[in-house]
């Protein structure tokens, strides 16, 4: 299936899309920085996922129980890129509606915090 029809909604002007993570302080902090995504140091993660509609994703840090979410942080990203980078399986139907985006770690730069 053709990846176009399967890709969350985006502005059609300027073919740029949104996406939201919830993070920990710590990975705010980080973020604030460096301007960047980064791995733990231990490596235990190599991806990061990310939710494509704000309100689903502020609904997640609310209810997640196991990690102190204290923001949601937005990035913008060209759809083009996206498309080349991104896997797109839906994780979490119940709370993530309109869908999720995982973005492996080698990719995390392009991605541009707001």
């Amino acid at each position: 299936m053709d990846k176009h029809l399967e890709m969350p909604l985006f502005d059609n002007k300027n073919g740029v899309i949104s996406l939201y993570r919830a993070v920990c302080a710590e990975e705010f902090y980080s973020i604030m920085q460096t301007r960047e995504f980064s791995l733990p140091p231990d490596k235990s993660t190599t991806v990061k996922y990310f939710g494509v509609d704000y309100d689903e994703t502020l609904l997640f840090a609310n209810k997640i129980q196991f990690v102190d979410i204290v923001a949601v942080i937005e990035v913008a990203i060209s759809h083009d890129i996206l498309i080349d980078i991104a896997d797109f399986t839906h994780v979490d139907t119940f709370l993530f509606k309109h869908g999720t985006v995982i973005i492996q770690s080698e990719n995390l730069s392009d991605l541009i915090t707001q």
